[in-house]
């Protein structure tokens, strides 16, 4: 039989495409007929305007390919084609003249029937589109961007504290205001009671302008800001705002030698006697999640709330975790996988704080605690990586004495991680694949397969830790075990009864 035609393609205006097709979005049962629709595609995003009438899929395909002009089907095409074509190609052609077309831009204009925007300021505002990109994030990529929302959204209130809430009417913003609320940033400004609020870190500060030009581009992009002079440099120009560079963290991490006291400190228990009973298991456990997480390839605390015992742990008898950094997934090609060998001290930490093994369950569940919103998953996220960036330091100042400027985080995880392999003289492939970074040309599981097998995992893993001889050879016992077949495995058994 053959096969079936989904779409009539009728339109193409700029980066925009427009097909009719039976829009077959539906979760009913028995359907034989679908409603007819025009599927807009900008940008590889996708939706669809209904336009009346229903078709059978095999209906639909024959009236797509008629030929010839005496039949019914070829009347019902041109018929189409005559409707739509000259209605949504004009509308299309007068939206945003000598610009881009948006997602957003392009389905507001197919729903209202207009293509006006760019002076149509009554019903949008530099706030709203800053607005807009914050319910985008949150929603889009099934929350994958929540984090970034965040950003967003305190950069709006930031910006708001300091200029005032009505300090930008419609699309009425320029250098100057911008300028006025880096420097409020930097330097504070005083409330009605003459303190000083809104001051905040030129890390932080870089964060919000970098969101704000996000903001400035996606108007410019829409036609609002076509006129207006671009306001962001990275250079510092006079009248033009340069965004302050991110602060460098390569002192922000733990050597092998302080994670390894960490991890012997983890092993023995041995806290304070005067700190409670109940202070004591939170700090421990607190203790072996930031562990966890440094022998985790350093991922961060979001991707270990989600971490299952999954198909992949029970294919390698429990000798490896297989999880996609929530950071980039479904941003880069291959979802940035990470395969994490579960070295010896790991599975110690692993058998003292997280859930017993079961099919497709969290291996820590206390994290994100039981929550299925991302909203809420993040609110408990947030708070453990408070828990322990706390009680660590703590540990780190009360029980071990090191310098009270130490505050581990997830962050000092991922540079210790990638900083103690990097000086142990480990390749930088491994770390930068062991860690989720993009990889091109090949999938991150094929170069595991190809480059890194398990054995080799366990061996540059176990560097990250300096324990002693006996283990690390227990460690190199293992490992090779690891590599051997079931058959191999039997016939070493059977040798070892005989002897």
């Amino acid at each position: 039989m053959a096969q079936l035609t989904k779409s009539l393609p009728i339109i193409k205006e700029r980066n925009c495409n427009a097909s009719l097709v039976l829009d077959t979005r539906t979760n009913r049962k028995n359907v034989n007929e679908y409603p007819l629709a025009i599927r807009f595609t900008v940008d590889r995003k996708i939706f669809y305007h209904s336009v009346g009438g229903s078709y059978s899929e095999k209906r639909f395909s024959d009236i797509c390919n008629a030929s010839k002009s005496n039949s019914e089907n070829y009347r019902i095409q041109k018929e189409w084609k005559d409707t739509y074509i000259p209605k949504f190609k004009t509308l299309l052609e007068n939206l945003n003249k000598g610009g881009f077309l948006t997602f957003e831009m392009v389905r507001s204009a197919i729903t209202t029937g207009k293509s006006d925007i760019t002076n149509n300021t009554k019903d949008n505002s530099f706030f709203e589109i800053w607005d807009t990109i914050i319910h985008e994030l949150k929603t889009n990529d099934n929350g994958t961007r929540f984090t970034t929302s965040e950003s967003y959204e305190c950069a709006l209130k930031s910006f708001k504290k300091i200029l005032g809430e009505n300090a930008i009417a419609g699309f009425n913003i320029s250098a100057a205001e911008i300028q006025k609320w880096k420097e409020g940033m930097h330097n504070g400004i005083k409330d009605k009671d003459g303190k000083i609020i809104g001051k905040i870190s030129d890390t932080t500060a870089g964060i919000y302008l970098r969101a704000c030009r996000a903001v400035w581009n996606r108007c410019l992009r829409e036609g609002y800001l076509k006129d207006v002079p671009y306001p962001f440099s990275n250079k510092k120009e006079k009248g033009l705002v340069s965004i302050p560079k991110s602060a460098k963290r390569r002192q922000n991490y733990l050597n092998a030698a302080q994670m390894t006291e960490l991890y012997k400190l983890f092993i023995s228990k041995e806290y304070p006697s005067h700190w409670p009973e109940e202070y004591r298991q939170k700090a421990h456990y607190s203790l072996g999640l930031f562990l966890a997480q440094y022998l985790c390839n350093g991922f961060n605390l979001a991707d270990a709330g989600r971490l299952t015992y999954d198909a992949y742990y029970y294919q390698n008898q429990g000798k490896a975790f297989r999880f996609n950094r929530k950071k980039t997934a479904g941003r880069s090609q291959d979802g940035s996988e990470v395969i994490i060998p579960i070295i010896e001290p790991l599975k110690s930490i692993l058998d003292e704080i997280a859930a017993k093994p079961n099919r497709d369950g969290f291996v820590f569940p206390d994290i994100l605690k039981g929550s299925t919103s991302e909203e809420e998953r993040r609110k408990h996220t947030s708070q453990e990586n408070s828990n322990i960036k706390d009680r660590v330091r703590k540990i780190c100042l009360e029980v071990l004495h090191w310098d009270e400027s130490i505050s581990p985080s997830g962050t000092w995880c991922r540079h210790s991680f990638a900083t103690n392999l990097r000086n142990a003289g480990v390749e930088l492939d491994y770390i930068s694949e062991s860690m989720g970074h993009a990889v091109t040309d090949h999938s991150i599981t094929q170069i595991y397969i190809e480059h890194y097998p398990l054995e080799k995992q366990m061996e540059y893993n176990s560097k990250l830790l300096n324990l002693t001889s006996q283990t690390t050879k227990r460690d190199e016992l293992i490992a090779q075990l690891s590599s051997l077949s079931i058959e191999e495995l039997n016939l070493l058994l059977s040798k070892m009864k005989n002897v």
